[in-house]
């Protein structure tokens, strides 16, 4: 080790260990490397000591609930801090001892060392029986630095999440559900952890970025439409756009099947094939925007071609001839009352009482009446007369 390394704190056995102070050991040159982290990894478990990760921060608390799945995890990783390009380089170094730490735990309770490329991915508790006795001591190390390893991949990922936002803005209006961008996102940041090598003097930014997007340009290519396509055409699909695209800007039209086929080596007829593919299928009870709040769907906007308009479906007919043959059929004091009481002879409806008064009986007598007139208009003869008015 170097001589910052050296100086560095040993803890007692059975003690921990910062990130401060592995980096310290870890910090030889390259070439130095790999022998230097077999000898830390080895004195980790002769010593027993753990590593002190932080905490997750993931769990951010958002200032509303009222706000959508994707507008929360934006909140959230907005308080979460960034890895810059030392805390990249840093943190990839602790990870790869990390694993390293895990393997060295997995021999030393009993598998094979060629096994624990594949085990060292694998959650503590799913861990098959090792192929040798073991001690509980060398047991409890290994699902130790197993925890350990997964709360550091954590705090390795909670530091890159904000690389995931504006690729998912960037793609989020194209047919899938930004919700599900975001996973297929936050999932391929585990493996660019995984791919990612220190040693090449690459930021894990970009790396990162290259994962997330091919992640994403994957889901929109395998669920963007009802019916899949397959992804060899839509890529041979986006090449036959951009020669039309090309063709139209530089003479103003779009060129025939069997140029682009020329131009690309390809069939007429396959591009007429694929051309032909891009009909997408759209649900009826699609959202007409996500900024909306009416919840109009796209149905409730077209036009039915099958409904009669509302001009034509009202019957000729004159609602005053109609309205006076049917009070004809009444009794005269009952057709009086409701011709009274509801105006239908031109003049402003009365009240109860002054029919009352005029007729000499009570107004629940009048009342009752009323009743009787109507119930008479809603015998079939009558109600077949005005319901075209209806």
């Amino acid at each position: 080790m170097t001589s910052r390394s050296r100086r560095s704190t040993r803890p007692a056995k059975g003690g921990r260990v910062t990130f401060a102070d592995l980096d310290a050991w870890l910090d030889v040159p390259v070439d130095q490397h790999e022998r230097n982290l077999k000898r830390v990894v080895r004195e980790f478990r002769t010593k027993s000591w753990s590593l002190e990760v932080p905490p997750s921060q993931i769990l951010a608390s958002c200032s509303s609930s009222q706000v959508t799945w994707p507008r929360l995890f934006e909140a959230q990783v907005r308080n979460l801090p960034r890895l810059d390009r030392a805390e990249e380089f840093r943190m990839a170094r602790r990870y790869e001892f990390a694993k390293a730490r895990v393997c060295d735990a997995l021999q030393a309770a009993g598998y094979r060392p060629a096994d624990v490329d594949d085990l060292v991915h694998r959650p503590i508790a799913d861990l098959p029986a090792p192929a040798k006795r073991s001690t509980a001591a060398a047991r409890a190390y290994l699902a130790r630095s197993g925890d350990e390893l997964e709360q550091l991949r954590n705090l390795y990922v909670e530091g890159a999440l904000y690389l995931v936002l504006p690729p998912v803005r960037r793609y989020r209006d194209l047919g899938v559900d930004e919700a599900d961008l975001i996973q297929e996102s936050n999932a391929s940041l585990f493996q660019a952890i995984e791919g990612f090598d220190w040693r090449r003097e690459v930021r894990f930014k970009t790396y990162a970025i290259y994962w997330i997007q091919q992640a994403i340009l994957k889901t929109l290519y395998n669920a963007s439409r009802t019916v899949r396509v397959p992804i060899w055409v839509q890529k041979a699909y986006r090449k036959i756009r951009q020669v039309q695209e090309a063709k139209a800007h530089e003479h103003g039209y779009l060129p025939p099947t069997a140029w682009i086929g020329e131009e690309l080596d390809m069939p007429a007829e396959r591009v007429e094939e694929i051309l032909a593919v891009r009909r997408f299928a759209v649900s009826l009870d699609a959202q007409m925007s996500s900024r909306d709040d009416d919840g109009s769907t796209l149905g409730q906007m077209l036009a039915d071609d099958e409904a009669v308009p509302v001009h034509e479906s009202v019957k000729e007919g004159d609602l005053g001839v109609e309205l006076r043959a049917a009070l004809a059929e009444l009794p005269d004091r009952e057709r009086m009352i409701l011709t009274r009481r509801f105006g239908l002879g031109g003049g402003e409806p009365e009240t109860l009482a002054d029919i009352a008064q005029d007729l000499g009986v009570t107004a629940e007598r009048v009342r009752q009446l009323q009743k009787a007139a109507i119930e008479r208009l809603q015998k079939p003869a009558p109600m077949e007369r005005l319901k075209i008015f209806g």
